[in-house]
């Protein structure tokens, strides 16, 4: 596979000397190539997305139609994430192998690829998206780990049972769209939930708690009072 400066070059999107430039500066500020040539060469993100999905046939993603998978997520740390430039978007097991779908904005970055592989344990599948839209889906995705029931609750359940978004267009979760308030309608999947043995009271209960919050009986709020109640505590005392 050819790299990005000689992509950019071919495609006449930067000189010889230009990505000579931009790899210097890309090593000396420990920075993708990728984001050196477009925020520091001024190249146009969308023709270079174009020349690598031209040169490479890397599949391109639309960045109307991703969605953020809270699996793949799991899987790969924020600041890496932020760092590499890449989106978990997906994540697949056939019983013998783990495959971690990503979104890149440079897919011929194999060091970066290396370096997920060893973080998610997972072979990679790689897609290309625009550096922007990594950017912009990484912020959003990672947000909605935002806790929405942080104290107290019951032993053993994890903060991220619990999830916040305030954008209502913004990605899906698990192919759902996100609630105006609270969406926590895939954060576990109910497939997931069924195969729970019945002894794990706490991973049920905190099944119930989702539901009820993602259909709208309760808030999150009430549910925190709620909880802060059976504990025995006072509300106004925080």
């Amino acid at each position: 596979m050819k790299t990005l400066a000689e992509i950019a070059i071919e495609a006449g999107l930067v000189t010889k000397a230009g990505a000579a430039k931009a790899g210097r500066m890309a090593e000396e500020r420990k920075e993708p190539l990728v984001v050196v040539l477009i925020r520091q060469l001024g190249v146009d993100e969308l023709s270079l997305i174009a020349a690598l999905r031209k040169q490479t046939r890397v599949p391109l993603l639309d960045p109307a139609q991703a969605s953020v998978d809270v699996e793949a997520l799991r899987l790969v740390p924020r600041d890496s994430c932020a760092r590499l430039r890449v989106l978990p978007i997906g994540v697949s097991n056939d019983g013998k192998t783990r495959v971690l779908r990503v979104a890149m904005a440079d897919p011929t970055d194999t060091a970066a690829i290396l370096e997920l592989e060893v973080i998610a344990n997972c072979e990679i599948e790689v897609t290309a998206l625009p550096l922007s839209a990594v950017e912009e889906l990484v912020d959003k995705g990672y947000k909605q780990f935002s806790t929405a029931v942080t104290r107290p609750r019951p032993r053993g359940l994890s903060d991220n049972l619990f999830i916040t978004s305030k954008n209502p267009r913004g990605p899906t979760v698990d192919g759902a769209e996100a609630h105006a308030e609270t969406s926590v309608t895939a954060q576990i999947p109910l497939s997931v939930l069924s195969s729970v043995s019945a002894p794990d009271i706490e991973l049920r209960f905190a099944a119930l708690c989702q539901l009820l919050v993602s259909k709208g009986i309760v808030t999150a709020a009430e549910l925190t009072e709620a909880l802060k109640k059976a504990e025995g505590g006072n509300p106004s005392d925080s």
